[in-house]
């Protein structure tokens, strides 16, 4: 029995693309069977059943996007997890998120939620104006309750670990409060696919 990583876990991508393709072939094989079914039972084509499988390729179909969707993506190195998480202590933490919007979508490598801030890190070497991608969880969070949130994602993995290194420094002198933050990383995970 294989137990289910969840979104904004560490392999998660990895993971959910075999789900997907696994579901994917599920869901084609039913309908498939339904209609060779109808197909020698009644000698031909032109049955109902060969409406049902007509109809249930449709699930399939909603499973097979979901794995063009994650096709070319890939879990984090472990080494790249492990350098991360040493940093992160006990914060708030989502790992391989592709955050969405109505226009573009955003692979973000890793995010640190904290009571004030939220900062991520990305691998990605496509041309995006992260800029946009902060101002839409900032909308985001504000829209759900979670107001003065400050959002910065950084391409460059040394700038990133020492803002989560003083954001950690900060959080032990105050009060975390991990609630709030948990929240907040629902909110975020909700944008994800």
């Amino acid at each position: 029995m294989s137990i289910k990583i969840r979104k904004g876990t560490y392999g998660y991508t990895d993971a959910h693309k075999k789900r997907q393709i696994l579901k994917t072939f599920v869901f084609f094989l039913l309908p498939i069977s339904i209609f060779l079914a109808g197909y020698f039972t009644t000698g031909t084509k032109e049955n109902y059943f060969t409406i049902v499988a007509v109809v249930g390729c449709l699930p399939a179909c909603k499973e097979l996007v979901n794995v063009f969707l994650f096709w070319k993506r890939h879990s984090i190195s472990e080494k790249l997890y492990q350098e991360i998480s040493s940093h992160t202590c006990e914060m708030a933490v989502a790992y391989e998120l592709v955050l969405t919007t109505y226009e573009k979508s955003y692979p973000v490598t890793a995010l640190v939620i904290t009571k004030d801030e939220v900062v991520g890190f990305t691998d990605t070497v496509e041309n995006i104006d992260w800029k946009k991608a902060g101002k839409h969880i900032q909308t985001v969070l504000k829209n759900n309750g979670f107001s003065h949130i400050h959002v910065h994602i950084f391409r460059d993995l040394k700038q990133f670990l020492e803002r989560v290194d003083s954001l950690a420094l900060a959080s032990e002198e105050g009060c975390m409060d991990l609630s709030r933050e948990q929240s907040m990383r629902e909110v975020i995970l909700a944008l994800s696919i």
